[in-house]
């Protein structure tokens, strides 16, 4: 197969010198320092069976070749913009590279301190929960000794009243 750039390489110098009525040869010797004389076969056999190039000289360009500059013109440049994509996208992964090799062991002592301490604080929740539940024990237990006592009050109170209320009346 050839490469794009050999084709559109030809196919313009062809374009470019199609009115100076060049032989095949001849037109050799203008592409000679770029294209060797096998790659200037295999570029005018393709251009033959695709239909690029006249069959009567080999020089001459037909209209589809015409068009296939443009077409491969645009492609050249696709390709270039791509490439340029490419390396800037290889450039920016080299540098978020560096970055990350600059802090991973900064964030991972961060996330190891920060995982040993959550841990630590759940083992201290659920044995307070054990311990929680032992003090809502004893808290019932206290609110249970408090209303007897309440009681116990209560009913002082009510002795009182009455041990005041029968002085009263002895005197």
């Amino acid at each position: 197969m050839i490469d794009k750039k050999t084709l559109f390489y030809y196919l313009n110098t062809n374009l470019e010198n199609e009115s100076k009525g060049l032989t095949k040869e001849s037109f050799f010797e203008i592409v000679k320092n770029n294209i060797s004389w096998n790659k200037y076969n295999e570029i005018v056999t393709f251009c033959l069976n695709e239909n690029f190039i006249s069959e009567k000289d080999h020089i001459t360009l037909k209209d589809f070749g015409k068009d296939k500059i443009n077409i491969l013109k645009t492609e050249i440049e696709q390709d270039k913009q791509d490439e340029e994509a490419k390396r800037k996208k290889l450039h920016n992964e080299s540098v978020m590279s560096g970055w990350k090799r600059k802090t991973f062991w900064y964030i991972f002592a961060l996330g190891l301190f920060g995982g040993v301490y959550s841990g630590v604080d759940l083992f201290k929740k659920i044995r307070s929960n054990k311990e929680v539940q032992k003090e809502q024990l004893t808290k019932q237990e206290i609110e249970s000794k408090l209303s007897e006592l309440r009681t116990l009050i209560l009913n002082q109170k009510s002795q009182d009243t009455l041990l005041n209320s029968n002085a009263e009346l002895n005197k």
